[in-house]
């Protein structure tokens, strides 16, 4: 007789159709259509586009607790922080992958221009008293005294500023106030565009121009804040460029050599949409010295038509003028 002492003896498995729940077998399917990853995936559903009698139809967008996110919302959110994603379909070459789905950009796209990236009338008007305070008091200040300039600007057409900035996943790039989400133009770009126009003129001198902007080694005279909408929502629009050889360009950024692929017309357009803005933004300067801050508005006014992406497609082109209420000699 076999000695089993105080080992343990095995229990028997469960007859077959009697297992646990927690030993049960599932299978998990992946869900078809577009999902959105990212933080706020609990709340937001993506709906996808459908078939209806006539074509397809998109989507309408976002929906959060049954009702779309309306103005109001943050677009750093809605664009920075969310992925729309689906899985290939069986039989074809990318079957079982999960990739970006084109109907999230389409989507993310079609929020940024319904809800106006999110600008909000009331909002919009806190904010512009709350930097007029602002404004205000730093030209009180007893011990730093500091004047201020302000500039309307307006686009001739449309302005694309932020193009590069594809810090989303569906890389819709567009400059954006890093509190608020509302389009902006930032102070670096005002800056740098009167510094290129003031270094290129002739009748500038190379010592105001160091005064003005600063060097490695000093601090301008004049600061520039970032460009808001003023007083009102700017308008959102969408575009389209529409490479036709695409493939080419790829490989071009790509490398060269063996890598490269001629351009051909066989290759087939791939249309890229992208965000453009108009409307007016309120320009402010700020520094201690009158007559540099007359210089900087200056250089700016004359440099308006060369700011922003793809001026030779005609964006980008900004008439700048003085604000009412706000002359450039306070």
């Amino acid at each position: 007789m076999p000695d089993t002492g105080s080992r343990p003896v095995p229990r028997p498995a469960p007859p077959h159709g009697n297992r646990p729940p927690h030993a049960t077998a599932v299978r998990v399917e992946r869900p078809a259509g577009p999902q959105v990853a990212g933080p706020m995936r609990a709340v937001i559903r993506c709906e996808p586009d459908r078939q209806g009698k006539h074509g397809l139809v998109p989507a309408s967008g976002y929906r959060a607790g049954g009702s779309r996110f309306g103005p109001g919302s943050n677009a750093l959110i809605m664009l920075n922080r969310i992925g729309i994603y689906e899985a290939g379909q069986p039989g074809q070459a990318d079957a079982g992958r999960v990739k970006l789905a084109d109907a999230g950009k389409r989507a993310v796209v079609r929020w940024a221009c319904e809800q106006e990236l999110g600008q909000h009338a009331e909002l919009i008007a806190a904010v512009g008293r709350r930097r007029d305070l602002a404004l205000r008091a730093m030209r009180r200040d007893g011990h730093r005294p500091c004047r201020v300039v302000r500039l309307l600007a307006s686009p001739e057409w449309r302005l694309a500023v932020g193009l590069g900035s594809n810090v989303n996943a569906h890389e819709v790039g567009l400059a954006l106030h890093g509190t608020y989400g509302w389009p902006v133009i930032p102070g670096s770009s005002l800056k740098g565009l009167a510094l290129a126009w003031a270094r290129s003129s002739p009748e500038v001198k190379p010592d105001d121009v160091e005064r003005v902007f600063g060097t490695a080694s000093h601090v301008g005279s004049v600061g520039f804040l970032d460009a808001m909408p003023a007083g009102r929502a700017v308008t959102v629009e969408a575009d389209v460029l529409t490479p036709h050889v695409k493939p080419y360009y790829d490989s071009v950024a790509n490398g060269t050599g063996r890598s490269l692929v001629p351009p051909a017309e066989y290759h087939n357009p791939v249309p890229v949409i992208f965000l453009t803005v108009r409307g007016t933004y309120a320009v402010d300067l700020y520094g201690p010295e009158r007559d540099d801050l007359k210089l900087a508005a200056g250089w700016l006014r004359q440099a308006g038509d060369e700011l922003g992406a793809k001026t030779a497609a005609g964006y980008g082109y900004l008439t700048v003028q003085p604000a009412p209420g706000w002359p450039e000699t306070t």
